[in-house]
């Protein structure tokens, strides 16, 4: 039993620098899925859902997917520069090899604005997760009768915190999760969650035509293993569609295409793998359907400053 669960840890520990928690090359476009702070910062409803296949045809390779739903609260008549609140829920699942991981949360903001253009936001989220380990998909290389004849789900508590500030050109935010540094009792004696840290930072460059260009980055700093950064930049064409390349540092170059249809929005990634796993082809493919009630248009860059 000890050989399934060094296997297993040593599985977890390469594959995607210690990916506890899901990743998406999508991020920009739903920045209120790693940053809890963004809770109806928008000041309107916002609806959001994506699927991620991870390396593609690699057996047991991570398979994630996730619902967002926010909407600012007291949005009746006030003053422009009063402060608001914000809710909003998660649902995410995500499975890889012997593990599986659905969580569910909701978000609480309270949002801060500083002059006319400029905004100070703070988050919380709270749920809970049921994290399970399957031991009939692990194999071991002696035999263990116990192996095809257990599997295990564990319930968590699910915490995290966030902080934001934008303006109508820029934006820098920073999350934790897994406040809670759950135990995973029946998998292994030091096996846990540990915390992680994102930052999020971007701006925004509008020319005469009305078209954009996007910069973004991301960083994520995980419990073990190296820490990642996704740079982004979009092409926004008078916000009815975008393109847009990427680069993960660790192991892929990105491709995005996004389609405004009134107010849903369509977006495609596509990561082009270039750690030692492109020898299969194994590649990443991700898509994305959002709902905005924000108005689109030229009252569209003060409504909605977030730049995606």
């Amino acid at each position: 039993m000890r050989n399934l669960i060094t296997i297993i840890l040593i599985f977890v520990s390469f594959s995607g620098f210690g990916q506890q928690i899901a990743q998406y090359s999508q991020w920009s476009f739903n920045q209120f899925a790693i940053n809890p702070a963004l809770a109806g910062v928008k000041r309107c409803l916002d609806v959001r859902t994506a699927v991620r296949s991870q390396w593609t045809g690699f057996e047991n390779a991570p398979v994630s997917g996730l619902f967002t739903i926010n909407a600012p609260l007291n949005k009746k008549k006030k003053r422009l520069n009063a402060s608001f609140h914000g809710l909003g829920g998660k649902i995410e699942r995500d499975a890889f090899g012997a593990f599986s991981n659905f969580s569910i949360s909701m978000a609480y903001a309270l949002h801060f604005p500083i002059g006319r253009d400029q905004r100070l936001s703070f988050g919380v989220s709270a749920g809970l997760q049921q994290f399970g380990f399957d031991h009939t998909v692990a194999t071991t290389i002696e035999a263990d009768p116990a192996v095809a004849q257990s599997s295990n789900q564990m319930m968590f508590p699910l915490l995290g915190l966030g902080g934001w500030y934008n303006s109508n050109h820029f934006y820098f935010g920073a999350a934790v999760d897994q406040i809670a540094k759950n135990k995973w009792e029946d998998v292994g004696f030091a096996s846990r969650f540990r915390l992680h840290t994102k930052i999020q930072t971007g701006t925004k460059f509008t020319f005469e035509n009305d078209n954009s260009i996007l910069p973004g980055l991301l960083i994520r700093i995980p419990p073990a293993g190296p820490v990642s950064f996704d740079i982004n930049a979009m092409f926004d064409f008078k916000n009815k569609f975008m393109l847009g390349i990427g680069y993960r540092n660790v192991d892929a170059f990105i491709g995005f295409l996004k389609v405004n249809i009134k107010q849903f929005t369509l977006g495609y990634s596509f990561d082009f793998i270039t750690s030692d796993i492109r020898g299969g082809n194994y590649h990443t493919h991700e898509i994305s359907l959002q709902f905005s009630g924000c108005r689109r248009g030229p009252r569209s860059k003060s409504a909605c400053p977030l730049f995606e």
